[in-house]
């Protein structure tokens, strides 16, 4: 990232802290920055008359590398690649403004720069915009309704929504109900460019022309022992005219006891005629121990402008417990496990055999206090499931020497065992982090570890990605000290 566009940032800033001096404001700025340097993977390719019959029975090069002949003329494989130096950096603001004039009025900003100093500039993930605005809007909130407009982010089962329009929310206390209805023009799927951004999928012929129209509507019955949600979002693409999205969901919560939760919900794709996903659970909790039983099913969701739809991809269900204790004082037990499997994908396997459409995984941990300063942690997992399989242990030993500082040392092993592939991978890790907070609106952190990632094959493209990782960041906030008003004289209960 150039110097130039921190500058302007920076300059933004400043400038907002001048022009608002007359005004409430609350800045926010987290900055980091990761220093990543690994060994990744050079394509090659031989002419198919120069491969020669290995002894697993497959073809490799010469000097004994696998490869894949895809065609009557070339063989292609990997070999070791260079070492790469990246230097990922991300800068956040978040601002809120108020004391305009107009009681109830507040303006909101939210957006960061990103960028890849290494010496593959871009080639980071998540680098790309360089400025991407997540929220700008200004809201007019007066008792028991609120209104926003500009760019919005939504938050709801039927997953978070990006676009550029106007919110509104009425809460009637008397019943209970609170009603919301959105418009706008939408911004792509978990991202904060439109669907018409190439940078959202290489396949440049299926993008749309023109951003969807997005709108929807919530309502909400909200009792002293629950709560019943209902929505319903619909995108159009306004050069055909047609539906490229329609979903509605329902979800509930209760509480009979104190001690009793319950909750549950459940999408609907109108557009193609199915159901979604949905979950169900109940927890138990009580002072020394809380215990969780539920069921869930996942189905993937694409748009009907993407291709991914025509793929046909199957819904996986699951139930699941867990549960944590508090034995002692000084030491949390914690547990968890799941049982899924995959529905039927009416596909025929002949060639390849049965293979399996279920899986389980389960972990534990536990967190010690190891009197006043001193703390360890550390935890379990497995899972096994179709094609692949996973392994890991992980443990942090943290000493707080005062309530500003603390420092931490954390290690761990992950094994992953993959069945379909012609390799297993097993990575080791090794680090330490410190969290510095001298002021309540102060906080710095750094962060070194080791990676150790080798990827063990019977033929000479066995090889270790080992990573160095160094990572940083800052985080403060300043403003006005309006509202941090100080607290009324305490008076002594009758």
């Amino acid at each position: 990232m150039s110097a130039g566009r921190w500058a302007v940032l920076a300059g933004m800033v400043v400038a907002a802290r001048n022009e608002a001096a007359a005004q409430s404001w609350r800045v926010r700025i987290d900055a980091r920055a990761q220093a990543v340097s690994y060994r990744g993977l050079s394509a090659d390719s031989i002419d198919i008359d120069n491969a020669v019959l290995g002894p697993s029975g497959g073809f490799e090069t010469p000097d004994g590398y696998a490869v894949q002949c895809s065609s009557s003329a070339w063989c292609y494989f990997y070999r070791p690649g260079e070492l790469h130096e990246q230097l990922p950096m991300n800068l956040g603001v978040n601002a809120v403004l108020w004391g305009l004039g107009v009681r109830g009025l507040t303006i909101h900003l939210t957006g960061r720069l990103t960028g890849d100093a290494g010496e593959s500039a871009g080639q980071w993930p998540g680098t790309e915009p360089a400025g991407q605005l997540i929220e700008a809007y200004a809201e007019y909130a007066r008792g028991s309704y609120a209104i926003r407009g500009g760019r919005l982010l939504m938050a709801s089962r039927l997953e978070p929504i990006g676009f550029d329009g106007a919110w509104g929310k009425l809460r009637w206390d008397r019943a209970d109900v609170e009603v919301e209805g959105y418009a706008g023009w939408g911004l792509g799927q978990a991202a904060v460019v439109s669907a018409t951004s190439p940078l959202l999928t290489p396949l440049d012929d299926f993008r749309p022309d023109s951003r969807q129209i997005v709108a929807g509507a919530v309502a909400a019955w909200r009792p002293s022992a629950g709560e019943l949600r209902a929505e319903y979002r619909r995108e159009v693409d306004p050069e055909l005219d047609y539906f490229v999205s329609e979903r509605a969901s329902l979800s509930a919560s209760a509480r009979p006891a104190s001690w009793l939760l319950a909750s549950g919900g459940v999408d609907y794709n109108i557009a193609e005629g199915n159901w979604g996903s949905a979950d169900a659970s109940l927890t138990w909790v009580k002072p020394r121990f809380s215990l969780t039983a539920g069921g869930r099913r996942y189905r993937p969701y694409f748009s009907l402008w993407t291709l991914w739809g025509a793929f046909s991809p199957v819904p996986w269900n699951g139930l699941n417990a867990s549960g944590e204790l508090r034995a002692t004082s000084w030491l949390s037990l914690r547990a968890r496990g799941e049982r899924y499997w995959y529905e039927d994908t009416s596909v025929n396997t002949a060639i390849v055999g049965p293979l399996e459409n279920d899986g389980w995984r389960f972990g534990g941990g536990a967190t010690a206090r190891l009197g006043a300063r001193w703390s360890l942690d550390g935890g379990y997992s497995a899972e096994f499931g179709p094609g692949a399989a996973a392994r890991s242990f992980d443990a942090a030993l943290t000493w707080s020497p005062s309530s500003q500082l603390e420092l931490t040392g954390y290690g761990g092993l992950l094994e992953r065992p993959l069945e379909l592939r012609y390799y297993d991978a097993e990575t080791r890790f090794l680090g330490t982090r410190g969290d510095w907070r001298p002021r309540s609106d102060w906080r710095l952190w750094l962060d070194a570890g080791w990676y150790k990632d080798e990827r063990n094959r019977p033929d000479n493209a066995a090889s270790a990605w080992d990573q160095l990782r160094l990572r940083g960041g800052v985080t403060f906030t300043f403003g006005t000290d309006a509202d941090r008003l100080p607290l009324p004289p305490a008076r002594r209960a009758p």
